[in-house]
């Protein structure tokens, strides 16, 4: 593959994903990559402290037009920047993330700071321990700076709920996309280094799309889940839930990813996540194009889009070809199968607090089937499909297709294509086949539409392929850009 040897995502030891940059940044820290900041801190150019209180102030600086932060850890932050600093001054080995203020969205578990998943029922939980994910992140340097608001127990497509409110987007009068709508807020308003959130259908996925930023969907089972609560069982407290029997279809699904401004932070961020170093090959490669599933319509802009992407990697001399119908029957066996989630465990989690919970989540908990009936039969059609899908992925490693038939919808949640509204959940027919198919996707802008709203492609390939899809993004952000700064900054 043409550009991948010189920029290939390589090696477990993180410090050398990438050449080293040829300009120095300002000093203002505000708005650096997470790999720079780190490279900053561990230089002594600058400090843990002036760093998270950098962001810190520029979270204080976009909350009131944003809304995207539940609870900021300003005290508890610049206390383990000052720890974190005397560590690093006492000797200590830095780690891959040492120093960098990030955020964590408000249904991931974080020890002693409250995690209520957007929703007045759990408005008391403070869990007593951090999801496996935030440990992983702690142990290598990242602070905590704030947790990021989602609908009521991530459901839906916009960011809002009767606890916290409306998260509005950095790109004006639209929303910043959901569940993980307040995360890709603060990394696109250049409040947070890094962001983590959770994607079931599309919900690290079409936030970054929605926020002009990046985001990684790693492959089902590539990175611990425990913690994103409510736990089996309905344990909240961050500690893995005993329930016996299979998983719900909610947890074979779900997955945490990392949402930053750039493919390296990506990088980063999963290898910490992940517990392991992200290896790419390089050389020939073949990349199929498509823009619709199950005959979905997508809007010209996107379909454009796609094009453009498919015919600038061709020039750059990889081999492309276009795979319409390839994930034909994944959305709709997807939509299926979670049709029959009786979601128990949210149930347990809720008791006698059901008359607590928002009207929004109270439509989607009534329409959940109380009990499962059996859903192998519709376990084996999806697997039938993958299968389908994986032997194309042996011929063509890696699919490129729209995030999403639009771009940023409103707050309403909905958005015109080709003359037909589309609604909800009906936007994420292209990220519900991906999610369904369990593979590694990257979520990265590429162009603008005609109302300059970004536009993002999925990169996608075969089980364990992240660091494939992290090299394809790679090429597509020295290419086209990557990250789309938003117009607006707060005064």
């Amino acid at each position: 593959m043409s550009g991948v040897e010189e920029g290939a995502i390589a090696l477990a030891g993180h410090d050398e994903l990438f050449p080293a940059a040829s300009l120095r940044a300002p000093r203002d820290p505000v708005g650096w990559a997470a790999w720079r900041l780190r490279d900053a801190v561990v230089t002594r150019e600058l400090g843990i402290e002036d760093v998270v209180s950098a962001h810190l102030a520029r979270l204080e600086e976009v909350e009131p037009t944003l809304g995207a932060a539940v609870f900021v850890r300003r005290d508890a932050a610049l206390r383990e920047a000052s720890e974190a600093q005397a560590l690093l001054d006492g000797g200590a080995e830095p780690g891959p993330l040492c120093g960098v203020p990030i955020t964590v969205k408000d249904i991931i578990a974080t020890e002693g700071t409250p995690t209520r998943c957007g929703s007045g029922a759990f408005a008391g939980n403070v869990p007593e321990v951090d999801a496996v994910a935030v440990q992983r992140l702690r142990a290598a340097g990242a602070i905590v700076i704030a947790k990021t608001n989602c609908p009521e127990f991530a459901f839906g497509i916009t960011t809002e709920n009767e606890a916290h409110g409306i998260t509005h987007s950095p790109w004006g009068a639209h929303s910043p996309g959901g569940s993980s709508g307040g995360e890709a807020a603060l990394v696109a308003a250049e409040a947070s280094a890094l962001g983590i959130g959770s994607d079931y259908g599309g919900s690290v996925r079409w936030p970054a799309q929605c926020c002009g930023v990046l985001a990684l969907r790693p492959g089902a089972g590539a990175v611990d889940g425990t913690g994103q609560l409510p736990e089996r069982g309905g344990r909240m407290d961050g500690r893995p839930g005993t329930a016996s029997g299979p998983d719900s279809v909610q947890r074979q699904f779900q997955v945490i990813g990392p949402i930053a401004r750039t493919v390296r932070d990506l990088a980063i961020a999963f290898g910490v996540l992940g517990g392991r170093g992200v290896v790419a090959g390089a050389g020939d490669l073949r990349i199929g194009w498509l823009t619709t599933v199950d005959g979905s319509r997508v809007a010209p802009d996107v379909e454009s889009a796609v094009r453009a992407v498919a015919a600038e990697l061709s020039a750059a001399g990889v081999a492309v070809e276009e795979a319409t119908g390839t994930l034909d029957g994944l959305h709709s066996a997807f939509n299926e199968l979670r049709d029959t989630d009786p979601l128990a465990d949210l149930r347990a989690a809720l008791g006698t607090r059901r008359a607590l919970v928002g009207a929004a989540a109270s439509l989607l908990l009534d329409a959940a089937p109380v009990s499962s009936a059996d859903p192998a039969p519709l376990q084996q059609k999806l697997a039938h499909r993958r299968a389908r899908v994986l032997e194309r992925l042996q011929r063509t490693p890696v699919l490129v297709l729209p995030v999403a038939p639009a771009a940023a919808c409103g707050l309403e949640g909905t958005a015109l294509v080709e003359g037909e509204l589309v609604a909800g959940f009906g936007l994420m027919a292209q990220c519900r086949a991906v999610s369904a198919l369990g593979c590694p996707a990257l979520s990265i802008p590429v162009v603008r539409d005609r109302r300059g709203l970004p536009l993002s492609v999925q990169v996608v390939a075969g089980p364990g392929q992240e660091g494939l899809v992290l090299s394809v993004g790679l090429v597509l952000e020295r290419l086209l850009g990557g990250r789309q700064a938003p117009p607006w900054r707060a005064p």
